[in-house]
């Protein structure tokens, strides 16, 4: 055994020395650590197979001692029933613990597994001493030879599972496995920043496209809110509106005239306050909801608290009487129906530009616009954390790393290239 580990750990495998130094791609390099580590594997597995060999024979040695014990006869067939029934006791118990132990010995077919192995049979051999103690102190006094014998070659078969578990030391698989799996890692980060890199180059390439694709929809924007026929039907309306919010103000303006009058009216009201409170308002908009023109009952309410002198109106009962004066069914009436075809000629030229070819070419360009640019600012904020991204991998740090580790894992001094 120790010849062996001679052998596999000493000057004797010069024929598997790797060279002092190697240039190894990083798309080569898991290849080159199998096979730099490949003579130590082949060795292990060689001996793992001269090891389950040698236990198997220990093993059934073993058995074979049991056997014997027990079949074994005292030598002095006086000894008292009690004393040979204690002694029949702890030599079934010593039996069935050596056998059951022996079960728990089965080597994995993966020297991988040996960590674990070697960890539960440890665990193992600490309970089957513990329980063999008392069984064979007391078989010292009936079978002292048999009992010897079994215990001897469990000795032998510990050491050979000791000489193993060194051997697994020494040949450090749990360090080339972790070492394999930083290789991989390192590979596994290559290929995330070669795609992040052509991420980077893509977004950058959607920002620029977006960058020129707004230059030109600004300047199409430009020329359509030039164009002369939809700058046209834009004065017309302008002059619609002005028409309509004049007319509006007319109103305004003698509801004014009477606001005085309408106030004091509410305070003083049992009924139409809500509706005079509505009017004071806004009392354009308020006219045109009220079909039915009860603001005339208002009105004449009023009319009738002034002509009473229920409502003192001071210097401003002049204007407020001929503001009231106006305001009757036909005036109101008139007035509605001027106002509904002023609305209807700003609906007609507000129609009009929308249907005109500019305005809709206008608001499909408007609409790009602005779908380009929420696309634009998505792809800058991913460029910003991809960007990141390729900050944080620092390949050049792990290569360091690694060569560091594969130097003093396998004596080589390598070079890993991209």
């Amino acid at each position: 055994m120790f010849r062996f580990l001679r052998t596999l750990f000493g000057k004797t495998a010069s024929a598997d020395q790797l060279p002092a130094s190697a240039v190894v791609p990083l798309v080569e390099l898991e290849n080159w650590f199998k096979q730099a580590r490949a003579p130590i594997h082949a060795r292990l597995v060689e001996h793992l197979v001269a090891s389950k060999s040698q236990l198997d024979q220990l093993a059934a040695t073993v058995r074979e001692q049991v056997q014997i014990l027990q079949t074994a006869q005292l030598m002095n067939p006086n000894i008292p029933d009690r004393a040979k029934d204690i002694m029949q006791g702890n030599r079934e118990e010593y039996c069935r613990r050596v056998l059951k132990y022996l079960d728990t010995i089965t080597l994995p077919d993966v020297a991988e597994d040996f960590p674990h192995f070697f960890a539960q049979h440890q665990k193992d051999a600490h309970a089957f001493t513990q329980s063999i103690f008392r069984p064979f102190q007391i078989l010292q006094e009936f079978f002292a030879n048999e009992s010897k014998q079994t215990t001897a070659t469990l000795s032998e078969v510990e050491k050979e599972l000791l000489a193993l578990h060194a051997l697994h030391e020494q040949s450090k698989l749990d360090t080339h496995t972790a070492l394999q799996n930083d290789i991989q890692s390192v590979i596994i980060k290559q290929q995330q920043l070669r795609g992040l890199e052509s991420e980077r180059v893509d977004l950058e390439r959607q920002r620029v496209e977006a960058e020129q694709s707004l230059r030109v929809l600004n300047a199409e924007e430009e020329r359509l809110l030039k164009n002369p026929e939809r700058l046209a039907l834009l004065q017309k309306l302008g002059e619609a509106q002005q028409r309509l919010r004049a007319h509006e103000q007319k109103m305004r303006d003698i509801f004014a005239n009477f606001e005085p009058a309408l106030r004091k009216f509410n305070r003083m009201a049992t009924r139409n306050s809500k509706l005079s409170e509505r009017y004071l308002r806004d009392p354009v908009n308020m006219l045109i909801e009220d079909l039915h023109l009860e603001i005339l009952e208002v009105i004449a309410d009023i009319q009738r608290l002034i002509q009473f002198d229920r409502i003192d109106l001071g210097d401003k009962r002049e204007y407020v009487v001929d503001a009231l004066a106006f305001l009757t069914k036909d005036s109101i009436g008139t007035w509605m129906r001027d106002y509904g075809k002023l609305a209807k000629a700003e609906k007609d030229s507000q129609r009009a530009i929308e249907e005109c070819e500019a305005s809709q070419t206008l608001g499909r360009v408007q609409r790009l616009r602005e779908e380009t640019r929420r696309n634009r600012q998505l792809t800058e904020q991913r460029l910003a954390y991809v960007s990141k991204d390729i900050e944080r991998i620092d390949l050049e740090l792990l290569k360091t790393k690694l060569e560091t580790k594969l130097k003093e894992v396998t004596g080589t001094a390598v070079t890993i290239t991209f």
